[in-house]
Formats: structure tokens, C-alpha cells, sequence
């Protein structure tokens, strides 16, 4: 039951429902009513020629409420309500409201569906078909026609936005005289330009030819409160066969490839805008905690964010080059706030991907970072048994499962490795060991010294003829007592013993060209 709170809200109605056709248009009932356009009453209203005229509200008359608000979760009022001088149709979101004048509009529209499975019904349709504003690029060499629409791409022009002069860039041109484009095309405003057999004349702002089919635009002055552009409540309360989507978009360019970068420029959804005074707001979609069941057993909102659908026998792909692709200079690509968890973790590739991750590119502080990042386990990488890290093919690193050991070499497989460490705890490796330790010292030697190469680790020491001892100094000290061998050419036998800091050398009276050769061992 629709009440009328006062009359005068009655003359502001429409209810399409009950005005068969407008039936004032002269078109089709032949003569057009003699009324006076500028002088129409309150109660009036006429259309022609497609058009509906309306008179604004009179200065002093307050307009009262359309009242097609039932209570919150029960059926609403079928009908198409109007108040054209403001929001004055109060009524009540089947997604739920308040009790009283909590939801406003200017215009309703209550509709139940009503013809079964047999029919697709909406409660609002739009056909839109663009056949203005096409433009063609220009091209030298081509011809153009007179009337045809030209978009000049890098060229500037000037357009007035309230009074305001700006310059935009990628202008339209139409010839006033057809023929052939010289390569040299029109930039700016021109009246006539020549441009080998095409005389050209500025038509428009680049802007100029987009077209739309549904255009809405808000603006929130200072101290309007709570503002949502668009508002989307969608609510499915049965379980049962079929789909059901919040929201559809089917978008065909035609077969022609619009990659990032081209001049066909096509994206199903958009997000420009802003300009100049535009700071940086929260997002460009915010999923809020409103989306998640918290008071049920089920404390979720959905199961993904982003489904991008596909099988693995799938001839194509939904996607062909990247689900996301950043282009921008933002702080970081995708982020995960702290405190919060991912059972799973934070990345996770089940694909059959060529790679995990690969990156390109200069980063100057490193590939991976988890310098601030906590390890209870103590594993910051988890590799499967038998794979390896490869440099470029010039080293590799990693477990070798064919002869049981973690080895370094330029391959990943085989004996040909550099250095192993075996699952047993034996150590070998494919060439010479040696130590690039720092040189030792020697004291109470005579004139002997260390041939060229000696470290802690290992050496020789030339000794001179006719002494008897010699004190080995290390340069980097062990913890504990070192374990040393010694070994004279002369075959004389040497005696003594070591500590952590060196070894002290008695020994016969060396002949001339006597060696000691040394090995030690220990931390």
C-alpha cells in the first residue's frame, strides 16, 4: 500500500506504469497540445520528441515524502516512483534498513520478477549503440576523406574547462579538402592546415570521442557526511542449482590484440581519473571486515579474492600474459601486514610453471631479503632433496643424490663436483686443498725462512744449515692445541711439540738445503 503524505508529493510522481506511453508525444497522436513550456504548472508535465520537461519546485514549496517503505525483510511495493525535485521517495533496501526515513531517492524502482525460467527479466535495461565519434589514426600516406574523424597521436591542443584554458594531448582533425597525408600532420588548433594533399581543421579535444552508456558522476562538498558513489548490495538467500553473480561483465574487443603499451587501449574495468588535488586514498577496491562471517562458524568471506578460472586442458587462457602486472612506482607489488597469517603461506605455486619466480632488472640491495624476518624453525629455505641453486651455469650448490652427498661444482650431478660433503660426514673434493690463511711467523730460527704459499694450515720451511730448533708462530691463533706433522728432506727426525698459538722444532744439526714441511690441524 503506497501512501501519498500530501498532495503536492502526488504531482511529483510518476508512475510510469499508469501513463501508457506518454501519449502527449505529437508524433504519434498528430497535433501537440497547446501548452505553454514556459509556464507550466506544478502538476504538469509533457513530453516531445522523446524528451520530459519538468518545472523545478517553486521558490517556498517544501516537497513531502513518497512513502513506499515497508518494514525491513518483508516484501516492498512493486512500482516506478519519481520526485524530480529531490530524494523524496522514502523506501526501504530489500538488503535491509532502518525504521523510519533512513533511505531516500529520487527515483525507485520496485520490481519482482514475474515470467519463470522461460525469461531472462531485469529490472533495468540499457541498449547502447555507438555509431559517432569514430576516429581513424593517422598515417602518412593514407587518404583521408572530407568528414572523416582523425585522431593525430603526440599532438597538443587547447580546450576551455570553465572558463579555464588546458592542453590536451592526442587531438581529432577532420579535412575540409580530401587527399593524401603528407607526413606531416596538424598539431594544436588550426582553422587550415596543409598537409601534402589533405587540408586539415582542428575538430576536437582527444577526449571528444568517447561515448557512454551509462555515465555517473558524484561530487562530495565539504561536510556532506558518508558517500558512496555507487552502492551494491547482493544477497543470495537460497542454495541451489545455477550461478550467481554480484556483478557480470562481458567484454569482446573484436579480435584485436590491446596489450599495454599499444594505441587500442581496451580494459574491462578502468580506473583513471583524479588530476590535479588528488591525494592518495586507500584503494582502488577495499574488501572491508563487513565481508566477513565473524559471528559464524564459517569465518570467511569468500574463498578467493581473485578466481581466475581455467582447466589444465585448456587449448587457451583467460589470461595470456600476466594476472598482474605492475607498471607503476609503488612502495612494494603485494604486501602482507604483520600479525597476520597465511595457514598455507604467503605465496603459493602448485602450477606446472616454467619458474616459481624470475626476476629481470637491477635491485640494488639483493634478489631475496629476510634479514628482518624470524625463523623458529631455522630453516629460511626449504629445498627438496637433490635440487640445487645454479649460478648461470657456472656453479652449482646443493644436495647430489647419486652419490649421497651436498657438493659444490659446475655441475649438479655426478663425480665431476668440486667439493663434497657425504651424508657419512666424509669430505672430499676433485683437485688440491690448500689454505688461504694468513702467513705464519718463525722465531729462534737463524736465517731460515718460509718459501712463498705457507699459511697455519700448511708450508715449508727452509732451513738453515747447521741449526737446531725453530718456533713455528701462527698468525691466527686456535682454540685448542693444533695436531701437526713434520717431515725433514735431510730424513733427519724432528721433535717438540704444539700449542694453540704454533709448534716448537728441535731437530739435529740440519745439513745445507734442508726443508721442514708442515701440516697442522684443529680450530
Amino acid at each position: 500500500m503506497i501512501r501519498y503524505l500530501k498532495s503536492i508529493a502526488a504531482a511529483a510522481v510518476l508512475m510510469l506504469s499508469a501513463v501508457p506511453a506518454m501519449a502527449w508525444d505529437y508524433s504519434q497522436v498528430g497535433s501537440y497540445p497547446n501548452i505553454d513550456a514556459n509556464n507550466l504548472e506544478v502538476r504538469q508535465f509533457v513530453t516531445h520528441g522523446g524528451a520530459t520537461l519538468m518545472l523545478p519546485m517553486p521558490a517556498g514549496v517544501q516537497p513531502y515524502f513518497v512513502n513506499a517503505h515497508n518494514l525491513a525483510n518483508t516484501p516492498q511495493p512493486d512500482g516506478i516512483f519519481i520526485t524530480p525535485y529531490g530524494p523524496f521517495v522514502d523506501y526501504c533496501s530489500i538488503g535491509g534498513c532502518l525504521d523510519g526515513n533512513h533511505l531516500r531517492t529520487t527515483m525507485l524502482i520496485n520490481t519482482t520478477t514475474q515470467a519463470g525460467a522461460d525469461a531472462q527479466e531485469n529490472a533495468l535495461a540499457i541498449n547502447f549503440t555507438s555509431k559517432t565519434g569514430k576516429v581513424l589514426q593517422y598515417t602518412a600516406g593514407t587518404r583521408y576523406e572530407v568528414g572523416q574523424n582523425v585522431k593525430v597521436f603526440g599532438s597538443r591542443c587547447n580546450f576551455q574547462v570553465g572558463g579555464n584554458t588546458l592542453n590536451d594531448a592526442d587531438c581529432i582533425y577532420t579535412p575540409t579538402v580530401a587527399g593524401v597525408a603528407g607526413g606531416n600532420p596538424p598539431n594544436g588548433n588550426p582553422s587550415s592546415y596543409q598537409d601534402g594533399g589533405v587540408t586539415w581543421r582542428y575538430l576536437g579535444a582527444g577526449i571528444n570521442d568517447g561515448k557512454t552508456a551509462l555515465n555517473i558522476a558524484c561530487n562530495a562538498e565539504e561536510g556532506s557526511g558518508q558517500i558512496w558513489c555507487t552502492n551494491f548490495n547482493f544477497s543470495v538467500r537460497y542454495k541451489g542449482a545455477g550461478t550467481a553473480w554480484g556483478e557480470e561483465k562481458d567484454c569482446n574487443n573484436g579480435n584485436e590484440d590491446s596489450n599495454a603499451g599499444s594505441r587500442f587501449f581496451m580494459a574491462c574495468t578502468f580506473y583513471g581519473g583524479g588530476g590535479a588535488g588528488t591525494y592518495p586514498f586507500l584503494a582502488h577496491q577495499f574488501v572491508g571486515s563487513g565481508a566477513v562471517n565473524a559471528g559464524g562458524p564459517q569465518p570467511w568471506g569468500a574463498h578467493s579474492f581473485i578466481h581466475i578460472a581455467g582447466e589444465p586442458s585448456d587449448v587457451g587462457s583467460v589470461i595470456k600474459d600476466h594476472v598482474l602486472l605492475d607498471a607503476g612506482n609503488s612502495g612494494s607489488t603485494i604486501r602482507a601486514l604483520a600479525g597476520r597469517r597465511h595457514v598455507e603461506g604467503f605465496l603459493w605455486d602448485e602450477s606446472n610453471s616454467t619458474r616459481v619466480l624470475r626476476a629481470s632488472g637491477s635491485h640494488a640491495v639483493a634478489g631475496i631479503d629476510f634479514q628482518n624476518a624470524q625463523f623458529p624453525s631455522g630453516n629460511a629455505v626449504i629445498l627438496p632433496n637433490g635440487s640445487f641453486i645454479n649460478w648461470a651455469g657456472g656453479g652449482h650448490i646443493g644436495h647430489n643424490g647419486a652419490i649421497g652427498a651436498f657438493t659444490i661444482g659446475t655441475t649438479n650431478s655426478g663425480e665431476t663436483y668440486s667439493v663434497a660433503a657425504h651424508d657419512n660426514g666424509d669430505l672430499s673434493y676433485g683437485n688440491h686443498l690448500g689454505s688461504r690463511g694468513a702467513r705464519p711467523t718463525l722465531s729462534a730460527c737463524g736465517a731460515s725462512t718460509l718459501v712463498d704459499g705457507a699459511t697455519d694450515d700448511h708450508g715449508i720451511i727452509s732451513v738453515e744449515a747447521g741449526t737446531t730448533a725453530c718456533a713455528l708462530n701462527f698468525a691466527q691463533a686456535r682454540q685448542k692445541k693444533a695436531a701437526c706433522t713434520f717431515w725433514m728432506s735431510s730424513g733427519q727426525g724432528v721433535a717438540g711439540g704444539t700449542s694453540g698459538s704454533g709448534a716448537q722444532l728441535l731437530y739435529p744439526s740440519a745439513p745445507l738445503y734442508t726443508e721442514i714441511h708442515y701440516h697442522c690441524l684443529g680450530r
